[in-house]
């Protein structure tokens, strides 16, 4: 996938997090300085969060995507961090904006984070949409749990088998319905640009307080497209069929979904387009990504990442998200701010066709 998230490797994350201060090319001198304040600035912090409690906003309700990851890593949150509890709090509305707003304006004393729709509040932010009350820029990121693509899907058996199948039905007059979470969330947005990129008729159906809500509506029979992600199209296998991968190369558990890059030189659309669309997998590859708001203690801010890389990299974690059927992927703290710094420069690709979705 050709996105920083992507090229950021976790080995050099790994090395870079040894001090808290980062790498330094300074000589021996002043890295054992160095070292030794780190010391001093992690013992600092690990007071702090002894005998805390430690909050995970979750701009979703219970059940989805979002509230599952929060879950899971809770406990080894509070392993690794010291806290002698940790709270998941789920804050949903205006598709993930009022709680990822929460987050935001929380007291930054590093004992509240959230689990955001982190290309959702890219998208949100460009496209100017109300309820959005940050900045994406200013997130103290944490970093991303998942690799974990988004998709389109159709029905099972239903009359669509391929995305050809729905671009042919809208050439014919069709106008196809798509259910995503609410206008302010990553599966929103995917399917908004995806779908005008290749200048489909459709009509949003986005009024769901997460994708558990989302995904019962589909097997309920609503709906021609739904807009989520692989691991939730994993757990309704048995109704659903993926049939576009918002990505730049295949995944390897669906490794025969066309990508939408492959689709979109097939289908003969122009540079421009295809450029919007790479810079569209970029965003969508922050994932279920974790942060902290802004101004949070340096100190404070290098406990919550370690911990956080720490939880990744359990063994017990590991299983109960293999267990849980979830994709993971750490991508550190530093891949997330570069490609929320490209999204935003990139702003003018998308404004256009988020305006259109309105």
């Amino acid at each position: 996938m050709n996105s920083s998230v992507k090229k950021i490797t976790v080995a050099a994350a790994i090395i870079c997090s040894v001090l808290l201060g980062g790498c330094d090319s300074k000589g021996p001198s002043t890295q054992s300085s160095k070292a030794g304040n780190n010391q001093t600035s992690q013992a600092s912090a690990a007071e702090f969060f002894k005998g805390k409690v430690l909050s995970i906003i979750v701009p979703y309700g219970p059940g989805g995507g979002y509230d599952q990851w929060a879950r899971l890593i809770s406990p080894y949150m509070q392993k690794y961090l010291g806290v002698s509890k940790v709270l998941v709090v789920n804050q949903p509305g205006g598709g993930g904006l009022v709680g990822t707003g929460k987050i935001y304006s929380a007291a930054p004393d590093g004992l509240t984070i959230g689990d955001t729709n982190a290309a959702g509040d890219v998208f949100s932010q460009l496209a100017k949409n109300a309820g959005v009350s940050f900045d994406v820029q200013k997130f103290n990121w944490l970093g991303r749990p998942d690799d974990d693509p988004h998709i389109i899907a159709v029905h099972l058996d239903g009359p669509y088998k391929s995305f050809s199948d729905l671009l042919q039905a809208s050439a014919h007059g069709t106008t196809l319905k798509s259910l995503a979470t609410g206008a302010g969330s990553s599966d929103y947005n995917a399917a908004v640009i995806t779908l005008n990129s290749f200048k489909t008729r459709f009509q949003m159906v986005a009024a769901f307080s997460g994708s558990s809500s989302e995904k019962a509506a589909f097997l309920g029979g609503n709906g021609d497209t739904m807009s989520v992600s692989a691991s939730d199209i994993a757990q309704i296998a048995q109704h659903a069929k993926p049939v576009l991968l918002i990505a730049d190369e295949p995944f390897g558990k669906l490794a025969d979904v066309p990508t939408v890059i492959d689709v979109a030189k097939k289908q003969n659309l122009p540079d421009s387009s295809i450029k919007l669309l790479h810079a569209l997998v970029g965003v969508m590859a922050m994932g279920h990504a974790f942060f902290a708001p802004p101004g949070v203690p340096a100190d404070r801010l290098a406990a919550l990442r370690s911990a956080f890389q720490k939880s990744l990299a359990d063994k017990e974690f590991v299983a109960a998200t293999q267990k849980a059927d979830l994709y993971l992927g750490y991508a550190p703290a530093a891949a997330l701010e570069q490609e929320t710094d490209t999204a935003m420069a990139d702003g003018a690709l998308f404004q256009p066709l988020l305006t259109a979705s309105k």
